[in-house]
C-alpha cells in the first residue's frame, strides 16, 4: 500500500509509493485529465515546495491558452505488454463467441510468454538484438504460423515503444536479421481405406473394454477420427470449433457447415462453406445420437440436426458429456502405437490426426476431383496441394490409363478398372457398416 496521500489544496496532493522512495504530484485541473509524475525527492518539505511550483507552472500555462505537456512515461517492456493485451481483449470481447477461441487469442498468447520471458523491469531501450535473439533461441522450433505471430508482437511492442517515444527510429530491431530455428517439414502421410478400417476396429474393440466417463468419451473420439478422414477438415481449432449453428443444408438436401475457427480466420476469405460426403454425415449423426440419445428418439438423421440447429446452436457438435473442449489427441496415438507395434499399421508411417485431413486430400486427387474444388473444400491453395501432393498425380486412375497403356492392353483394362472400383466401394461399405455397429 502507498502512504496515505497529503493533499495541499484543491487539485494538488503528494504521496509515496512502496516501490520508490520520492514522493509523486497528483494535479486535476477541472476539464483536463490527470497528472502524475515523480518529484525525485524524499524530502516531505522540498516535495511539497516542488508540488505547488509544478501547480503553479501549469495554471500559468492553462491561463495562456498554452498546452500542458505529460512527463515521459517511464514504462516498462511489461508494461507496454500489459497495454497491448488490455487493447486485444477490449477488441476480442466485443467479437468474442461462447465457446470458441477469441480472434486475437493467439496473440494475446505470445505476448504473456513473452511478457513472462523478460525481467519486470527491462525498458524498451534495452531490448535490443541481442535480447530479442534470446527470446527466439530459448524458444522449441517454430511454425511458419507460431513464426509470422511471433514477430508480429514483437514489432507491435517495438511500434508501441516508438509511438511513446520511449526508444527512437534505429532502436527498432530488425527481426529478420535473427535467425530462428523452423520446425521441419514432415511427411504427409495418409490412412488408406484399409489402414482407417483397422484402427477403426481396434478402436471398437477399445471401447468395448473401456468402462465409466471412458466409453463415452472414446466414442466420440471414434466419431471425431471418422469424421476428419471424411471431410478434411483440420483437427483441432477447425473441428473442434464446429457448433450445430454452423451446419445447414443446400438447396439440394446436402449437409455442410461454415468453418468459423482454426486457420481459416486468417483467411482474406473468411467463414468457408464445407460440403460433407454421407459419411461425414453419419459421424455427425452418430455423435448427436451418442450425446442427446434421450431427445432425439424417433428422429431420422435430418430431423435430428435440425433439431439441434434449433435447440442447441452453441454446442460443440464433437464436445462430451465432459468436456466443451476434449483432447482427442492422446486417444489417437495410443491405439496409432499400438496398432505398429501390432504390426497392423506401417511403424514407417507418421500417422497424426493430421493425416486424416492427409487422407481426404491424397483420396480426392486419386479420384480425379478437380484441384480447385479439392482446396476451396479443405480450406488450401491449389499451389499447396500442388506442392504437398504431386506424388499421388501420378497414383490416380487417370494417370495410370495414360502412363501405362500399353500393359493395360495386354492384361485387360476393363476388367482391373472394374476390380479397383469394386474394392474402393468394398472398403467404403465396410467403414459404414463399423460406424453403425459402433452406436
Amino acid at each position: 500500500m502507498s502512504l496515505k496521500s497529503i493533499k495541499i489544496h484543491n487539485g494538488l496532493s503528494i504521496r509515496k509509493l512502496p516501490q520508490s522512495k520520492n514522493f509523486s504530484v497528483y494535479i486535476k485541473f477541472e476539464g483536463y485529465p490527470k497528472r502524475q509524475f515523480s518529484l525525485k525527492t524524499s524530502d516531505l518539505d522540498e516535495a511539497i515546495a516542488k508540488a505547488k511550483a509544478e501547480y503553479q507552472f501549469n495554471k500559468m500555462m492553462l491561463d495562456r491558452d498554452l498546452p500542458i505537456q505529460q512527463p515521459n512515461q517511464r514504462l516498462t517492456v511489461h508494461k507496454i505488454i500489459d497495454q497491448l493485451v488490455k487493447e486485444y481483449e477490449t477488441a476480442q470481447d466485443k467479437v468474442k463467441e461462447k465457446n470458441r477461441d477469441g480472434k486475437h487469442a493467439t496473440h494475446i498468447r505470445i505476448f504473456k510468454k513473452i511478457k513472462e520471458f523478460y525481467d519486470e523491469k527491462i525498458r524498451p531501450s534495452a531490448l535490443d538484438i541481442g535480447q530479442v535473439r534470446s527470446y527466439f533461441q530459448e524458444q522449441p522450433a517454430f511454425s511458419n504460423t507460431q513464426l509470422v505471430a511471433t514477430r508480429f508482437c514483437f514489432t507491435q511492442i517495438f511500434d508501441r515503444a516508438f509511438e511513446k517515444k520511449l526508444i527512437s527510429k534505429d532502436q527498432i530491431v530488425d527481426l529478420k536479421k535473427i535467425k530462428v530455428e523452423k520446425q521441419k517439414q514432415t511427411r504427409r502421410d495418409h490412412f488408406t481405406y484399409p489402414e482407417f478400417a483397422s484402427y477403426f476396429v481396434y478402436g471398437m474393440n477399445q471401447v468395448s473394454k473401456a468402462h465409466g466417463k471412458g466409453i463415452h468419451t472414446q466414442k466420440m473420439a471414434m466419431f471425431y477420427s471418422s469424421f476428419l478422414f471424411h471431410s478434411g477438415v483440420r483437427a483441432g481449432f477447425e473441428a473442434l470449433g464446429i457448433t450445430w449453428s454452423d451446419l445447414g443444408y443446400t438447396s439440394f438436401g446436402d449437409l455442410f457447415c461454415v468453418i468459423r475457427d482454426g486457420k481459416t480466420k486468417n483467411y482474406e476469405k473468411n467463414n468457408r462453406n464445407v460440403i460433407f460426403d454421407l459419411f461425414a454425415e453419419d459421424c455427425i449423426h452418430h455423435a448427436a445420437q451418442e450425446k442427446h440419445s434421450d431427445l432425439l428418439k424417433g428422429m431420422d438423421k435430418r430431423k435430428v440436426i435440425t433439431y439441434l440447429i434449433n435447440k442447441k446452436p452453441n454446442e460443440a457438435i464433437f464436445s462430451t458429456k465432459f468436456s466443451n473442449k476434449p483432447s482427442y489427441d492422446r486417444i489417437f496415438k495410443k491405439w496409432v502405437d499400438e496398432l505398429k507395434e501390432a504390426e497392423v499399421l506401417p511403424k514407417a508411417k507418421e500417422l497424426t490426426l493430421y493425416s486424416l485431413r492427409h487422407s481426404y486430400i491424397t483420396r480426392s486427387i486419386e479420384n480425379d476431383v478437380p484441384l480447385a474444388l479439392i482446396a476451396e473444400n479443405a480450406g488450401t491453395s491449389i499451389t499447396m496441394i500442388e506442392k504437398h501432393y504431386s506424388h499421388v498425380s501420378v497414383m490416380t486412375q487417370k494417370a495410370r490409363e495414360i502412363l501405362l497403356k500399353d500393359k493395360l492392353s495386354l492384361i485387360g483394362f476393363n476388367n482391373d478398372q472394374h476390380e479397383q472400383k469394386y474394392d474402393k466401394a468394398r472398403s467404403r461399405k465396410d467403414l459404414s457398416v463399423l460406424l453403425e455397429r459402433l452406436k
